[in-house]
């Protein structure tokens, strides 16, 4: 714990210098020992610790922080529709083949991420008949599950098909052509073509017990009363130190999730600390915090298998702006690193 402690102030000191972690170059931290890893503190209580990752960067400190804290890895990008199959019937699987295969050769578990989403579909389906539609719709998943069949843990198979209101379903291109039913026939596609494969479903803004969480829920046991091959849920967590769910909140949403038979995963974790008002060091300790509550509750619920961050350093973060990861710019551990990892430890 004195060497945590030590690199803690060390990353404290090093945003501070910089206005945050993402200006000026500081003496590189030195890494933690095997024994002070995410990766043996989740291993320890029987959890998954991953990160999203992109291949162009596995490689350098990258590559090394990857490698020494993670046992689940996530393609952020690079195993979707519009990457997989950017033209019809042609499939491109580089970047993902390039994914899992680090990650197999490092020992981790692979989440394939995300068969259908409206935010990834390529533009040439937009014009197809809801008939050709279907035809596409179907050989883009058998295609993409085949190929990595036994190499992959879990799918997130439908991803983000609740409207946010939590009144209905998101009204996507898969709904406007292929109706309602294109989600129950994902799962049902997916199971056939890799019968080995975790199935799930993931979404944002149902991490606590709010209106579009009960949309949630209500649509997975849906699926499960129509015999839907469905093996869990996804709770997304992209989330703010100043304004997120009450850990009773998110903990009862686990458990009634858990209470269908399904796992759960906290699936692309990050924390925004920008709406913090006060010091650099307030916005730390609040994002430590934040980290802190809700690996917590993952730990504490034995059907929460996953807990996954949407990227690890603030050097590649999807949110521009901001420094919601665990790392600062320069690889240094944050106070939020040290908040998982006593989670993980029950400190």
């Amino acid at each position: 714990m004195a060497r945590l402690t030590v690199l803690t102030l060390m990353a404290v000191t090093a945003i501070a210098a910089c206005g945050g972690g993402n200006s000026s170059p500081v003496a590189p931290t030195p890494p933690p020992s095997s024994a002070d890893t995410l990766k043996a503190a989740a291993t320890a209580v029987n959890k998954l610790v991953g990160t999203a990752v992109q291949s162009r960067l596995l490689n350098g400190q990258y590559d090394a922080v990857v490698a020494r804290e993670f046992t689940y890895i996530t393609a952020e990008y690079e195993m979707k529709w519009n990457v997989h199959e950017p033209s019809a019937g042609f499939f491109d699987f580089a970047a993902g083949d390039a994914i899992v295969g680090y990650a197999l050769s490092h020992g981790q578990r692979v989440k394939g991420h995300t068969f259908i989403w409206h935010g990834a579909t390529p533009s040439w389906v937009n014009g197809l008949s809801p008939a050709d539609f279907r035809v596409a719709f179907e050989r883009h998943i058998r295609t993409v599950a085949d190929h990595y069949r036994g190499r992959i843990h879990a799918w997130d198979v439908v991803n983000e098909a609740v409207a946010d209101d939590g009144l209905s379903l998101r009204d996507t291109v898969f709904r406007q052509k292929l109706g309602d039913s294109y989600i129950a026939d994902a799962f049902r596609i997916a199971r056939a073509a890799d019968p080995g494969a975790r199935l799930f479903y993931n979404d944002y803004g149902g991490e606590g017990l709010t209106q579009k969480a009960n949309r949630i829920y209500d649509l997975v046991r849906e699926l499960l009363a129509a015999g839907v091959p469905i093996d869990g849920v996804g709770l997304q967590m992209h989330i703010s130190a100043t304004n997120r769910p009450p850990s009773t909140s998110i903990a009862s949403n686990l458990r009634r999730f858990a209470d269908l038979g399904l796992t759960v995963h906290v699936s692309e974790m990050d924390v925004r600390v920008n709406g913090v008002a006060g010091s650099t060091q307030m916005r730390l300790d609040a994002q430590r915090l934040a980290y802190y509550d809700v690996v917590r509750v993952c730990v504490l619920e034995p059907r929460c298998e996953a807990l996954t961050f949407w990227g690890f350093t603030d050097a590649h973060t999807w949110i521009s702006g901001d420094t919601p990861l665990l790392f600062d710019a320069q690889y240094a551990p944050k106070p939020a690193y040290t908040g998982v990892l006593d989670a993980l430890r029950g400190r």
